[in-house]
């Protein structure tokens, strides 16, 4: 009896894929196996609906699942934690037309090795010429199911020519594409290609590290500004590599803002004064945020972290209102006279911050800032203590950007707004053709 139920389990296991893939119901409790079970529920989660991307695969994902299942561990050795198998094999479905043989006739794997068993499929299912392994990544780049690298992946694997591959920039030269297919297995195609560029410019272990550490790795489209850049550093003497990151970082802020043709005049500059910008260019953009922000910990702009972290925030900003502008006006604080300030808050530190200062939530309103529904602005007074100017809040205001009228003033914790504050009020919401 026990004899028969285990041959049942086995039976309904081996066959639970293509089941789901069709849309069928499924009960866990008949796979034994964790791994497996785990797979299943993210199987079932990417054909539980209709979908005009998933529907046409599930016919190819289906074969191409229940030979994986029954040839090789992948589904049931390896954790979803530790290979994305049911993703990699929905994709590999996607490209269902470029197969050159079929899945049912692949031999299988013995090895547990996820790496070497994704190889051996997709030199089976892809491959009439020998196609380097660091490409084998290209399957595991998140994203639409479709994928330009995964489209290189199909046109080498078949015998196409590195030179006519859609999408490789002309900048890229034939040694440093050559050069590239050596690259280690660990790489992604990207990074292989830089690896080929700065290899074959001679660079050092140390100028392919920072490259291949920078953001700019990513970046195919505007590459005769990064190739610029490589013949800039390798040809420069006593360059050191660790200010790559610096330029390259400033450059695709540069070049994020659609300014490609600045770009391209700042890396035409002696290095020295491309170096003396960056530094320039950074430390703005450090002392506003700092400005908001004073007690942060990070203020070294040579610290990748602290880049990524300031092109979050200049990311995270939005056009002022329109026929706005600085007001300013003494106001009477007990017997002093303190200056009072009414600014805009453009930025989502700055959201942060005086939020951060007013103990209230104004730093979720940064989508509806960038949506253009309303403007928030600050009240602050100024005052100078022992020659260091200091600010402190008082009201954050709520402008609705269509109508410009006032929607709510809000004090520390969410208190209503002080009377003395209200003549101030008034005046800078005449200036500004503001509804109080």
């Amino acid at each position: 009896m026990s004899h028969h139920r285990h041959s049942e389990e086995s039976r309904l296991s081996n066959s639970i894929t293509p089941a789901i893939v069709a849309g069928k119901p499924w009960t866990e409790r008949f796979i034994s196996n964790n791994n497996l079970r785990q797979h299943c529920h993210l199987l079932a989660r990417t054909f539980r609906e209709p979908h005009p991307q998933t529907d046409p695969i599930r016919d190819p994902c289906a074969r191409l699942l229940e030979v994986v299942q029954g040839r090789c561990g992948l589904l049931t050795h390896l954790h979803p934690s530790e290979f994305p198998a049911i993703p990699v094999l929905v994709r590999i479905a996607a490209y269902a037309g470029r197969w050159i043989r079929e899945p049912e006739s692949w031999a299988g794997e013995t090895s547990r090795d996820p790496q070497l068993i994704l190889h051996g499929l997709l030199r089976h299912l892809f491959a009439v010429w020998k196609t380097p392994d660091f490409f084998d990544n290209a399957w595991l780049v998140r994203g639409d199911l479709t994928h330009l690298e995964r489209d290189w992946y199909c046109h080498l694997a078949g015998g196409g020519s590195r030179r006519k591959v859609r999408g490789i920039p002309p900048s890229i030269t034939s040694r440093a594409l050559h050069l590239a297919m050596e690259a280690p297995r660990d790489l992604t195609i990207r990074e292989a290609l830089r690896w080929g560029q700065v290899k074959s410019l001679g660079g050092s272990s140390a100028l392919l590290l920072e490259v291949l550490r920078s953001r700019m790795v990513r970046d195919l489209s505007n590459d005769a500004v990064w190739s610029r850049l490589f013949e800039k550093l390798v040809a420069a003497e006593n360059f050191d590599p660790q200010h790559l990151g610096l330029i390259a970082d400033t450059l695709q802020e540069v070049i994020r803002k659609d300014d490609i043709h600045r770009a391209e005049v700042l890396v035409a500059l002696p290095l020295k004064d491309l170096l003396r910008h960056c530094r320039s260019f950074w430390e703005s953009i450090l002392r506003l945020a700092r400005s908001d922000q004073p007690n942060a910990s990070r203020n070294d702009i040579h610290c990748p972290h602290l880049r990524y972290e300031l092109h979050h925030l200049q990311a995270g900003q939005w056009a002022r209102l329109p026929r706005s502008g600085p007001f300013e006006s003494l106001c009477q604080e007990g017997e002093m006279i303190v200056l009072c300030r009414i600014h805009e808050l453009t930025h989502q530190w700055q959201l942060v911050a005086e939020s951060q200062a007013m103990k209230h939530c104004v730093d979720t309103y940064g989508r509806s800032c960038k949506l253009g529904r309303c403007s928030i602005f600050s009240l602050r007074t100024e005052e100078r203590v022992r020659e260091k100017r200091t600010s402190t809040s008082h009201l954050t205001i709520e402008v609705d950007r269509r109508s410009r009228r006032i929607v709510q003033v809000r004090g520390r914790r969410n208190q209503h707004v002080f009377p003395q504050r209200i003549p101030l009020l008034r005046k800078w919401a005449d200036k500004m053709e503001l509804t109080f």
